[in-house]
């Protein structure tokens, strides 16, 4: 799977403690992505449409609509309205589990 995670030069770069917290506009065609350094870490994320803030992550819809208990690449997380939000374009874990962990 990694040779999907080809480098792209880096617009900017965060690093948080335990416990941080960040936000930020990630525009169509931009990708985030999210490394835990020592391992073990847990990421809550809320997406929110920046043009239409009432709109928002609904993780039980977007695991209904593509059948799947476990998301990962190839995946998309939709909103409340059935609009997709963001797509797992790369996962070098193999699967996230949206029922107990986050």
């Amino acid at each position: 799977m990694t040779a999907s995670l080809t480098l792209r030069p880096t617009l900017y770069e965060e690093l948080l403690p335990g416990g941080g917290h960040t936000s930020f506009v990630l525009k169509r065609g931009q990708l985030l992505r999210l490394t835990d350094l020592e391992g073990g870490a847990n990421v809550s994320l809320l997406l929110l449409n920046a043009a239409e803030k009432s709109e928002r992550l609904n993780l039980p819809d977007s695991l209904k609509c593509q059948h799947t208990a476990k998301l990962t690449a190839g995946h998309c997380l939709y909103s409340d309205m059935g609009r997709v939000l963001a797509a797992i374009t790369a996962d070098t874990c193999g699967w996230h589990d949206s029922f107990g962990g986050v």
